[in-house]
């Protein structure tokens, strides 16, 4: 019987269950790490890519900065150099202004108090075919080289001695010689430099220009429903990227304040070739055209016809040449001055 109560209590009585063991063998686990490892791996190369992104894009901001500041340089220099040449451009105005007064003022005196009207007026004759032979040589005032031989040889007819024949036939020479020679027209090339100035605000840079090339007809008659729908997907995929080249990486780094600095440099370019135009300066003349023209093709879009008309008009002005044989008033002068010589040795 006790027997038979310990059988059946060992039967009754529940055993616990062992425990279970955490192995490697388990598909979850293995899917786990894999699917960490992979998160770790593309978190590394975002962050790679990241840093690379930032690195490119601060040394991008590094050198447009120094563009930056190169440009507002040159502007600044530009300016000084603006300054300095009106400076001294109303430095010379004022003494040339002086001396003149002075010059007048001795020579009224002395004409006042020793000389006969022919001799005054051979003086003023002299006076003012030299001061045009001067302006002649520097700066190849042909106009004003005429207005003076024209103005002495009314004055000569006024007077009409018979002793100043040979002086008015060498004046009427030199008026012939200065007629012969080829008109610059100064005119005409500051209206052109003028209307380029006034142009460069409209011409567009090749960093705005954002042209897509038309997509061609499609006959939507002769497809299939399935065929007009598959081009029409297609055409809205290929418009979500767009893919430009650019020749020209520098015009895509300008900023809009770098533009403006552009277009004011180039203007101030054709400023002084202005300048250099009424100087007779050839060499500086067409530097600066072939600036403007270097920065044309550089920043601006060359398939714009404004841009073209602009390049054409600084190539047409690029082959003008000054140089110019020009003849010199000596023999007017010589005349003049043994004018002179023989009306002082006929003086009383």
């Amino acid at each position: 019987m006790t027997q038979d109560q310990n059988s059946l209590s060992a039967a009754l009585t529940t055993h616990p269950k062992p425990p279970r063991r955490f192995t490697l063998n388990q598909p979850g686990v293995w899917l786990a790490v894999v699917a960490i490892v992979a998160a770790g791996a593309v978190w590394v190369h975002q962050q790679h890519e990241v840093d690379g992104l930032r690195a490119k894009l601060a040394e991008q901001s590094a050198q447009a900065a120094k563009r930056e500041q190169d440009a507002q340089a040159s502007y600044a220099a530009a300016q000084l150099q603006l300054r300095t040449v009106q400076q001294q451009i109303a430095l010379v105005s004022a003494k040339e202004a002086e001396a003149q007064s002075q010059q007048s003022s001795l020579a009224s005196m002395y004409d006042t108090l020793t000389r006969s009207d022919t001799q005054r007026s051979l003086a003023d004759i002299e006076q003012n075919l030299t001061y045009a032979s001067q302006q002649l040589q520097l700066t190849g005032n042909v106009t004003a080289a005429l207005t003076v031989l024209d103005a002495a040889d009314r004055k000569l007819q006024e007077l009409n001695k018979p002793e100043l024949i040979s002086l008015r036939q060498a004046v009427t020479h030199d008026m012939d010689k200065l007629k012969a020679l080829p008109v610059l027209d100064t005119v005409g090339i500051t209206a052109r430099l003028n209307s380029l100035i006034d142009e460069l605000d409209q011409l567009p840079l090749s960093v705005d220009v954002n042209r897509a090339p038309a997509a061609p007809a499609s006959n939507t008659a002769d497809r299939s429903w399935a065929g007009s729908f598959g081009a029409e997907l297609w055409a809205d995929i290929k418009a979500l990227i767009q893919i430009r080249r650019m020749d020209k990486p520098d015009a895509a780094l300008l900023t809009p304040d770098q533009s403006l600095f552009l277009r004011e440099n180039m203007k101030l370019r054709l400023l002084d070739a202005r300048t250099e135009l009424f100087s007779h300066d050839e060499k500086g003349f067409k530097a600066d055209l072939a600036a403007v023209n270097r920065y044309l093709a550089q920043y601006f879009d060359g398939s714009a016809k404004p841009v073209q008309n602009a390049q054409a008009a600084l190539n047409d002005l690029s082959r003008i040449s000054f140089a110019q044989n020009l003849p010199s008033l000596d023999s007017s002068l010589a005349a003049v001055r043994s004018a002179r010589t023989t009306a002082e040795r006929a003086k009383p």
